[in-house]
């Protein structure tokens, strides 16, 4: 075992202590490590947490730069971190605990605990994670790998939520998140949160009052998607006609995206926190279009600003703008932690209508 003297932890953090085992895991050093970083942070206030919010990545890379985004969620519900890095093929073996905690207010408002295992030494994260978990908190799961497999299922069986990104995986994968959801599963999804100003300006236009004649007659809905079809247009698109049960739906690839990645700066903001909104990446919704005879609505991205027109209305021609969402670090994990248990039941219909329409189109091509 080694203990390694403090090092910047960032995000706020007074500092941050680590331990390594050569052999078994001892959760009380752990824990007193952690008190130690209590007790580094000054004074002596109380630790407030609403949960436990626990994030799995299967490398070092992949949580560093997720790292951001989760503890700008932290701040806004506090909470014990738990991260596991799980490197099954890293050698040497050996497992490793870094710990750090976040003071604001005279009040401890983030613990965070990461775990780092490689080789064989990752069978000692599942117990590890359980004895270190606050009890009778909800336990919410951030899930970076793919949605199948046990130990992705025995995540489903623990939390009250577990958060995945179905932007980040192929679209087929949609087909097992909705049937894991149609079994009851409380999953929250940031492709799901992503397509939210979208939703909310389509409800808009048609709660104007000019406009609401026309609801009674949506037939058609099309989801464009930037390069590729992606989760989310796949999303917004079951999400309408989960709502809108007569419509007949469109999946289509539209021009080529600003970035290549389909999630730029890993998913959920980019690292540094600037004043502007996420670039188009590949799969992104870059319109939407419904139409109710012989009225089409159309609301289309045009750089950091969402536009919606109306046209073949007899009150003429509409034209609203929203700005989009700035893309700051854990905008979209916050959103989803407003649910911190249960499940969704609007992303449930949205990814089972989701997962339909994506048969129905390679079944057609």
């Amino acid at each position: 075992m080694s203990h390694g003297e403090p090092i910047s932890a960032g995000q706020g953090a007074r500092g941050e202590s680590g331990i390594r085992f050569d052999h078994d895991f001892d959760v009380g050093k752990v824990l007193r490590l952690l008190q130690e970083s209590r007790d580094r942070a000054g004074g002596a206030g109380e630790t407030i947490s609403t949960l436990n919010l626990v994030a799995i990545y299967f490398s070092e890379a992949a949580y560093e730069r997720a790292r951001p985004a989760l503890e700008a969620a932290a701040r806004v519900h506090p909470c014990r971190m738990l991260v596991l890095v799980a490197e099954p093929k890293a050698q040497p073996e050996s497992v490793s605990a870094r710990v750090s905690v976040v003071r604001g207010a005279g009040t401890v408002a983030l613990e965070r605990i990461v775990l780092l295992a490689h080789g064989k030494e990752v069978r000692h994260l599942e117990s590890a994670m359980t004895a270190l978990l606050l009890p009778e908190l909800p336990r919410v799961f951030v899930w970076e790998g793919r949605t199948e497999g046990q130990l992705f299922l025995h995540a489903v069986e623990s939390a009250d939520r577990i958060i995945i990104d179905s932007g980040t995986r192929p679209l087929s994968s949609l087909r097992e998140v909705a049937q894991l959801v149609a079994r009851g599963a409380p999953i929250g999804d940031l492709a799901w949160a992503r397509i939210f100003p979208w939703q909310a300006l389509a409800a808009e236009l048609l709660d104007f009052p000019s406009l609401r004649e026309h609801r009674g007659n949506l037939q058609s809905v099309r989801a464009t998607c930037a390069g590729d079809v992606g989760a989310e247009g796949a999303l917004l698109a079951g999400w309408f006609v989960s709502r809108v049960k007569r419509a007949k739906a469109e999946l289509a690839a539209g021009a080529a995206p600003e970035v290549d990645s389909p999630i730029p700066g890993g998913g959920d903001g980019t690292p540094s926190e600037g004043l502007a909104t996420a670039p188009v990446g590949r799969g992104n919704v870059v319109e939407l279009q419904f139409t109710a005879p012989p009225v089409t609505f159309t609301l289309r991205r045009e750089r950091t600003i969402l536009t919606a027109e109306v046209r073949g209305d007899d009150d003429g021609e509409i034209v609203h703008r929203v700005r989009l969402p700035l893309d700051t670090p854990g905008r979209l994990l916050s959103l989803e932690l407003k649910l911190l248990s249960g499940r969704d039941e609007l992303y449930a219909e949205a990814a089972q209508a989701a997962a339909r329409l994506v048969a129905e189109r390679w079944t057609s091509s």
